[in-house]
């Protein structure tokens, strides 16, 4: 069994047993456990899959050509959205976990896989990601100390709310308050 890294939004990385499935197009839906459908899948059979979700045992996954805006209307059914990577070199993932977190309203786990590497999960994790699926290969105990490459960042995002400057004035207000 393959084993994955868990980070809920501003907590610590561990890792778990990866008992999730990706189940593609043509393949049968599994009996037991949870897995991950195409956008495609989920939107032919929505009626079909919706009571699997609502059960947390099916999540959608997102692919560089979907448009995470089309899940805008089932965020808040979903415990789950995956998305795959399908080489180092596409970002499109970071920019849709973004917009699914704030735009979309989305609470629930969200998982990176496919091409995932060490150098990624810092960043994956700003902006969202909390499951991470590391490429076969790579070493899942090597990759989760990428979380603690960076010890401050500037910018907001999902996991910081105010930038770094505007955190440095409200530290400095309450200390002159003191």
């Amino acid at each position: 069994m393959s084993q994955m890294i868990i980070k809920p939004l501003g907590g610590q990385a561990s890792i778990v047993e990866n008992t999730l499935l990706t189940v593609r197009d043509a393949d049968p839906l599994p009996q037991q456990g949870s897995f991950l459908v195409s956008l495609k899948r989920w939107q032919e059979q929505r009626a079909d899959l919706l009571p699997l979700a609502q059960a947390g045992r099916l999540g959608v996954f997102l692919q560089p050509e979907d448009n995470p805006e089309t899940l805008e209307g089932d965020a808040k059914l979903l415990s789950r959205i995956g998305y795959e990577f399908p080489v180092f070199k596409f970002g499109q993932g970071y920019s849709d976990a973004y917009l699914l977190r704030k735009r979309y309203g989305f609470t629930g786990e969200l998982l990176a896989f496919g091409d995932i590497w060490r150098d990624q999960l810092f960043y994956l994790a700003r902006v969202g990601f909390t499951e991470f699926v590391i490429k076969e290969g790579k070493s899942v105990e090597d990759a989760i100390l990428g979380f603690n490459d960076f010890t401050e960042v500037y910018q907001d995002s999902v996991d910081v709310e105010l930038p770094l400057h505007r955190r440095r004035l409200l530290a400095q207000a309450k200390k002159d308050a003191a």
